[in-house]
């Protein structure tokens, strides 16, 4: 994966020479915006940062590829070994945030060839569908670039060949001249997708998979949902077992309006999201922190009806009750990063 980088904060920084945790508590400080990128042979480690905190990591070396707080851990590591390299790069808080949740990203096509595919009707098939997710173009022999969709619109491209790199529509002008001379591959990937290429017979045409893709984005709404769904209702049980029915929405819908503020998408006076009877109901596309405002939220409630019921044991009890939960949305936690939001309020 190619990083878009709006402007170069540090360049080839020695790790023989810099204190790493020095260069952290800086960008800190400084609520820095972007990426910090760690290089060694063999070796590339990237933090991404959002007002100077660390939300995610990304690392890919010779045995693989990998993300989230293990890759943290390893970006710190290889930071402190000698003769590496570091650069720090600006980028605008959509885009950390869009790769953010791109990293896990699984495939939906593989190898797609330009001599079948017209990366044209890619594109405008993505966009119909409202992907987030990216395009990953190999062109000739090596030159590479990346399309990146939000909602199905591409927000970013960059574009390495001839030892320069390119972004935005210079990127794209560059990747269509040289696929449309040169050999070219297209790999597509979504936030939360499912690997469709094995779903596609042998005699498939390349076109023919490409119009059969599903919505990526209406596949992560319903897993998300159904998560959620299940963790608030299992809740929902624990706390009116211990008192009178209907005390956990009470409490409920009373932090939902306090949050309002942070969270507007889940005011109950909106009418947009609704949670009733064990089933939650939620009108348009997931807001990208829709999981950070429910956990949140979540996390209140049941600090704020552990006090009111003078239950110390309740937070307990809450914990064991998800835990075969946990084990049985083990997929939907992983693929969409949902292990922080989890472990909030059962921590």
């Amino acid at each position: 994966m190619m990083f878009p980088k709006d402007s170069t904060v540090h360049a080839a920084l020695s790790t023989s020479f810099t204190s790493f945790e020095s260069l952290l508590g800086d960008l800190g400080a400084r609520r820095h915006t972007g990426f910090v990128e760690v290089l060694h042979p063999g070796y590339n480690g990237v933090l991404f940062m959002s007002e100077g905190e660390v939300v995610n990591a990304w690392v890919e070396q010779e045995d693989g590829r990998g993300t989230g707080k293990v890759a943290a851990r390893s970006v710190a590591e290889r930071a402190a070994d000698k003769n590496g390299t570091i650069n720090v790069y600006a980028s605008s808080p959509d885009m950390v945030l869009l790769l953010h949740r791109l990293t896990d990203s699984r495939p939906l096509f593989r190898d797609l060839t330009s001599a079948f595919t017209s990366l044209d009707r890619l594109v405008a098939k993505l966009r119909d569908d409202g992907l987030t997710g990216y395009i990953e173009v190999e062109v000739g022999s090596g030159d590479k670039g990346f399309i990146y969709l939000s909602g199905g619109e591409p927000v970013q491209i960059v574009y390495a060949a001839d030892g320069e790199t390119l972004t935005g529509p210079a990127a794209l002008d560059g990747i269509m001249r040289d696929v449309a001379t040169s050999d070219g591959t297209f790999s597509v990937y979504a936030e939360g997708g499912r690997d469709v290429a094995a779903e596609v017979t042998a005699s498939a045409s390349p076109e023919a998979a490409v119009e059969a893709m599903p919505s990526a984005a209406e596949g992560r709404r319903e897993e998300v949902l159904a998560f959620w769904q299940d963790v608030l209702a299992s809740v929902e049980e624990v706390v009116d077992g211990l008192a009178k029915r209907g005390r956990f929405l009470l409490a409920f819908k009373e932090v939902l309006v306090a949050r309002a503020i942070t969270y507007p998408f889940l005011d109950p006076f909106a009418a947009e999201f609704e949670y009733a009877a064990g089933h939650i109901e939620f009108d348009g596309e997931l807001p990208h922190d829709f999981s950070k405002a429910l956990g949140d939220c979540l996390s209140d409630s049941i600090s704020k009806l552990a006090f009111q019921l003078k239950r110390t044991d309740l937070e307990a009890r809450v914990r064991a009750r998800l835990e075969a939960l946990g084990v049985r949305h083990a997929p939907v936690i992983d693929r969409f990063n949902l292990l922080d939001e989890l472990q909030e309020f059962v921590a």
